[in-house]
């Protein structure tokens, strides 16, 4: 259905009968979401409602005095949903639409670096992304990968593509700042010897992490 920013949610809270303007909303959320994520960097288990959120230490220790060290062992932000969450999914109705359609598919990102899988990217590196009809190909100026920046929706083109293939890209990421972004694709790739003739368009479900 499309990403929601949260902008989107305070309209949808207006919209819910909210006396709070755009502006105030959104400045709550803001705040609400900088606590959660400081709380959770300190230690703490947080429970928003919607996810139960906990820091895990991915590595091994070889004894009890054994120090966590970056370059070894790496924090990552585990969330499981909330009872609230699963019970609205069991009211969610499923429709298939038809056969799957000629579109590409990104089903998978993989950083080199880290190995991380989709979640987060290193600036000047490769990731692999791995789907279908991926083959960025056509004349259009449009075509092409890119990563956009969620916070002013800024667009960077990924100029360098060293494995171009239907089912697997290798992409050099840009010099991108710190952030959250979204990865799109862009071609006129077709099955057959030409290209299509307008561009196809996919964007990634998850978003990619810059640090």
């Amino acid at each position: 259905m499309g990403n929601i920013k949260i902008e989107d949610i305070a309209k949808e809270i207006i919209k819910g009968g909210s006396e709070h303007n755009e502006a105030t909303i959104i400045d709550i959320l803001s705040r609400s979401n900088q606590v959660i994520i400081e709380k959770m960097a300190q230690g703490y288990s947080v429970n928003t409602g919607v996810f139960h959120g906990h820091l895990t230490v991915n590595g091994v220790f070889n004894g009890v005095t054994d120090r966590f060290n970056p370059e070894e062992h790496r924090l990552i932000a585990s969330f499981t949903s909330s009872n609230e969450l699963r019970e609205e999914l069991k009211k969610t109705q499923v429709e298939i639409l038809g056969k799957q359609t000629g579109e590409p598919v990104i089903g998978k990102v993989i950083d080199s670096l880290s190995e991380n899988e989709d979640s987060i990217i290193t600036p000047k590196n490769v990731i692999i992304v791995k789907g279908n009809r991926l083959k960025v190909a056509g004349e259009d100026a449009s075509v092409g990968v890119y990563l956009i920046n969620q916070s002013d929706d800024t667009r960077h083109k990924c100029d360098q593509i060293i494995s171009n293939d239907p089912k697997q890209l290798m992409v050099m990421v840009p010099a991108l700042s710190a952030g959250n972004y979204e990865l799109e694709i862009i071609t006129q790739y077709s099955s057959g010897h030409n290209f299509k003739k307008t561009v196809s368009k996919t964007q990634f479900e998850h978003i990619l992490i810059v640090e």
